[in-house]
């Protein structure tokens, strides 16, 4: 799945290096240029709890207008008072049937991505994961637990079957599942 991710701060970067160990094809999408420069350089770090770090290769990127092609997912990890605008900026590299899914933090956010990008392509999340920003491009992901995605009006569509598809697919398995 071609992914990009608005924001490569603790929570992006963490669950980026997720899906980029499941074999996505992600992309990361940030303003603060010395995480882009780091991560493009050396790579997205992701420090364990016991101190172990993981490298992965991810595409960082200062705007969305860098991201190669249109993706199949947007994931909004921006801070709320960015969102509005940093989904604008995104608007560009989404085809009708691409998914936009928040995993932000606070409330309001679906409503302001819904004006943006329309409602049909919106799913709503909770994300039970613990990150820590360490220096640019370098992350404690401290602890890891289950996402919760709906609809906002509550509906179970055939995006959210998908998507929990594709997640269950990806912890059952050792090799990636790409065409999710």
């Amino acid at each position: 799945m071609k992914i990009a991710i608005l924001g490569a701060g603790a929570m992006g970067s963490a669950i980026g290096a997720l899906l980029a160990k499941a074999g996505d094809d992600v992309t990361l999408i940030d303003v603060w240029k010395e995480a882009v420069e780091a991560i493009n350089r050396d790579g997205l770090k992701i420090q364990n709890k016991a101190g172990e770090i993981a490298t992965y290769r991810v595409r960082a990127v200062a705007s969305p207008t860098q991201v190669p092609g249109p993706v199949d997912l947007l994931l909004v990890f921006v801070k709320c008072y960015h969102t509005v605008d940093a989904v604008k900026s995104a608007v560009p590299i989404l085809r009708p049937d691409s998914t936009v899914l928040s995993l932000q933090n606070g409330w309001g956010n679906g409503p302001r991505i819904a004006e943006v990008a329309g409602k049909e392509r919106v799913v709503l999340g909770v994300c039970y994961h613990s990150a820590t920003v360490l220096a640019p491009g370098r992350v404690l992901h401290a602890g890891q637990g289950k996402t919760f995605i709906g609809e906002m009006d509550g509906a179970v569509t055939r995006e959210c079957r998908r998507l929990q598809k594709c997640s269950r697919r990806r912890a059952s398995t050792s090799k990636p599942a790409r065409r999710c």
